[in-house]
């Protein structure tokens, strides 16, 4: 008969422990998960030619891009170059914002009133040398295009009348005619800062902005410089919206696409049209062409609002449906002064000059 021993269960007990102990070790899996690396295949990369982007295809080893995901089973592995706890695309786009600070045109509007070189001088009515540009500015506010040290402010009322020279490095600019200034000589300032307020101090004939580069103790005309700038600005633009959106840009607007657009959309009398919108947005740079997309300042008659437009081809279409279907035959000249486009009375004869030019 069985009986409840407490001295023989305990030995029972020691001697099943004794044999656990001496059995091989058991392999458990925790119950957690590592990160494995994933490969995405990139096949396309922004180039800059011209005006113009296009793409380019990568070979197979420029074109894998490594990726953090969730996953069973692997290890991790992370390059040494790229901190752990950094996003790549944030790093990248924070890059993009920096470059963009940098740089600024001088007006939210260019329109070119008088080129670099020989012209007509507006008060001696003799040919004189032009030593910059003027832009059609009536006391707007003036930008510094790039960091540099205010290097002087003159108050005057001859010549460029209220003027600041920036220091640029290997470039010297002189913002000309300005009404007041608001930066102190030997001041360093920021791309974008406000230098002061156009106007018509000194020699001019009325309200606008001279800026004059020199180089190398030369002056040098501003306007492909200008143009360049305008360019790169595009291009960070295209290039943030690229990284924040994962979508490519659409091809930069330039005078062969909107040559293009404006014969698809069956516009009359094209390079009239095109000069328009080159008076309008001084070559593609003014503000309301950057944001709207308006190539030629059309606004809503309800409220007097800029019309803002998904892409520059719709505003195309707009002037043909809002503008040209007013026109029936005759010169397309006076047409335009007849339903009253623009308040400038030069406006048509600004409009044959760049016609001449196309």
């Amino acid at each position: 008969m069985y009986t409840k021993n407490p001295i023989s269960r305990c030995y029972r007990v020691l001697f099943f422990t004794l044999y656990f102990l001496s059995l091989p070790a058991l392999k458990v899996t925790a119950q957690f998960y590592t990160l494995k690396t994933e490969t995405r295949k990139i096949s396309k990369t922004l180039l800059s030619k011209g005006d113009s982007i296009y793409q380019r295809t990568l070979p197979k080893e420029e074109s894998e891009e490594k990726l953090v995901s969730m996953g069973k089973g692997y290890k991790v592995t992370i390059s040494r170059d790229v901190p752990v706890f950094v996003n790549l695309t944030d790093s990248l786009l924070s890059g993009l914002i920096r470059e963009r600070m940098n740089v600024c045109l001088p007006l939210d509007l260019l329109n070119v009133n008088s080129e670099f070189g020989t012209r007509r001088d507006p008060i001696s009515l003799c040919r004189k040398f032009h030593d910059g540009i003027d832009f059609q500015c009536r006391y707007g506010r003036v930008y510094s295009m790039l960091p540099g040290i205010v290097r002087e402010v003159h108050q005057g009322k001859k010549g460029y009348g209220n003027y600041v020279l920036l220091d640029y490095g290997n470039l010297q600019c002189l913002y000309g005619h300005l009404s007041c200034i608001i930066v102190k000589q030997n001041e360093a300032v920021e791309a974008g800062t406000i230098i002061g307020i156009s106007g018509s101090s000194g020699k001019s004939t009325g309200p606008h902005l001279h800026l004059r580069i020199e180089k190398d103790g030369r002056n040098v005309d501003p306007e492909p410089f200008i143009a360049y700038l305008n360019h790169y600005i595009t291009m960070l633009h295209d290039r943030i919206r690229y990284l924040q959106d994962g979508t490519l840009p659409k091809p930069g607007l330039n005078m062969d696409q909107l040559y293009a657009v404006l014969q698809k959309y069956g516009i009359r009398y094209p390079k009239i049209v095109m000069a328009q919108a080159i008076l309008e947005t001084g070559y593609f740079t003014s503000k309301i062409c950057l944001d709207k997309n308006n190539l030629f300042g059309l606004r809503s008659p309800a409220d007097g609002s800029y019309y803002n437009f998904d892409t520059w081809e719709e505003s195309v279409k707009a002037y043909r449906d809002y503008v040209q279907y007013k026109y029936r035959n005759g010169n397309y000249y006076t047409f335009l002064n007849r339903i009253g486009y623009a308040e400038d009375e030069s406006y048509t004869i600004k409009l044959k000059q760049i016609v001449a030019s196309l």
